[in-house]
C-alpha cells in the first residue's frame, strides 16, 4: 500500500463537517480555517432547522456551531440529531448543560485546541453511538470521584472528562476507568 493510498483511506474514513453559524461571515471563516487544515466541510448554514434537515441526509458527521443559532441552541440540536453526530459548540460563557455528543469550547477559542478537538471527533466514531452497557456507570463513578477529590460540581467533572479525553485521544469511558483505578 502506497503513502497515497494510506492518505486516501484516512480522508475517506474522516467524518464530514457541517458549519452552522448565525453570521455568514463567521461561518465562511470557520469553513476556510477547517478546509486549510485538511478537513472536509460539506455544508454551511445558519439555523438549527437546517442542521437537522441536513443531518437526516447524512449518516454521520461533526457539527461546528455557535452555542445559539437563530432558531435553537446547540443543546437543542444535540437532542434532536440522529445517532452518529457530534457537536463542537463555540460559547461566550459557561454552560449549564452537557450531553455525550456535545463539546463546548469557550470564546475566544484557542486555535490549536479547536483544531485538535475537531480532529479527534472527525477521526472517530460518534461517542453518542458508542456507549455500551456499563460505560455510563463508569463515567458516573469517575465524576463522583472527581467531585469528592477536587471539589468539582457534576458539570465541572463532566467537562473535565470531556476535555482530558479529547487531549489524550481516549474515549471518556476509558479515561473514567483510569480515574477509578487510580483512586481505588
Amino acid at each position: 500500500m502506497s503513502v497515497l493510498d494510506i492518505c486516501k483511506a484516512e480522508v475517506e474514513s474522516m467524518r464530514d463537517i457541517l458549519v452552522a453559524y448565525p453570521s455568514k461571515d463567521t461561518a465562511l471563516k470557520l469553513r476556510s480555517l477547517l478546509e486549510c487544515e485538511g478537513f472536509n466541510v460539506t455544508y454551511v448554514c445558519a439555523t438549527g432547522a437546517s442542521v437537522l434537515s441536513i443531518a437526516q441526509e447524512m449518516s454521520e458527521g461533526v457539527i461546528v456551531c455557535a452555542e445559539s443559532l437563530r432558531d435553537m441552541t446547540a443543546g437543542n440540536i444535540a437532542e434532536h440529531l440522529p445517532p452518529g453526530f457530534d457537536i463542537v459548540a463555540l460559547t461566550r460563557g459557561d454552560t449549564d448543560s452537557f450531553m455525550s455528543n456535545l463539546v463546548y469550547l469557550p470564546l475566544p477559542v484557542d486555535r490549536q485546541e479547536f483544531l485538535s478537538t475537531v480532529s479527534v471527533l472527525v477521526n472517530s466514531v460518534s461517542s453518542f453511538t458508542r456507549r455500551k452497557d456499563g460505560e455510563n456507570e463508569v463515567i458516573a463513578k469517575a465524576k463522583l470521584i472527581l467531585r469528592e477529590v477536587n471539589g468539582f460540581s457534576e458539570m465541572q467533572a463532566h467537562k473535565y472528562l470531556q476535555r482530558e479525553s479529547m487531549k489524550m485521544g481516549k474515549k471518556i469511558s476509558t479515561l473514567a476507568q483510569e480515574i477509578i483505578n487510580d483512586f481505588m
